[in-house]
């Protein structure tokens, strides 16, 4: 398992996020769910050259309906772009998959960095976005006496982070 720490700029706020990495590997099965319970955002990955990869979304998508939290935000990533002479996997079918999840649907390569950034601000995007929806439905229906700013940015300080 890996676990890293990211800071992207979104909107104009810095967001400080962390990453699980569990690889899809069946002996993390128990701790990912674990993970989802708290989770704001999950990408589902498959490797564009290995079919079974791809398959085993349904069961990764299926877990994630039964441990994580019903707002969380979902993307699925096909990655190794940059091996298309063994792609198995067609960006249509990814495509496809994704809409019937109601997910939106990236290609990516971790090799030559394709598309990981855009992935990444656009999962950070999706949070911040149900984040902000949530707060305005639990703020009371006469406003006027709050006001929400941003706060004033300093460095290294974040304005949020996302688990």
């Amino acid at each position: 398992m890996d676990f890293k720490m990211k800071t992207l700029k979104v909107d104009g706020i810095h967001v400080r996020i962390q990453i699980w990495d569990t690889a899809g590997q069946e002996r993390y099965q128990t701790i990912t769910k674990q993970y989802y319970r708290r989770a704001q955002g999950i990408f589902f990955v498959y490797d564009i050259t290995n079919a079974l990869s791809f398959q085993n979304i349904v069961k990764w998508v299926s877990d994630a309906d039964e441990c994580a939290p019903h707002a969380v935000q979902r993307i699925l990533v096909g990655n190794k772009r940059d091996e298309e002479h063994g792609r198995r996997v067609a960006t249509e079918q990814g495509s496809k998959l994704a809409k019937s999840y109601g997910m939106e649907f990236f290609e990516t390569s971790a090799c030559t960095n394709y598309n990981i950034t855009e992935a990444f601000t656009r999962l950070t995007e999706m949070v911040l976005q149900a984040y902000r929806t949530e707060l305005k439905s639990i703020l009371p229906p006469n406003r006027d006496e709050f006001t929400l700013t941003e706060p004033a940015e300093e460095e290294d300080e974040y304005d949020t982070c996302l688990c």
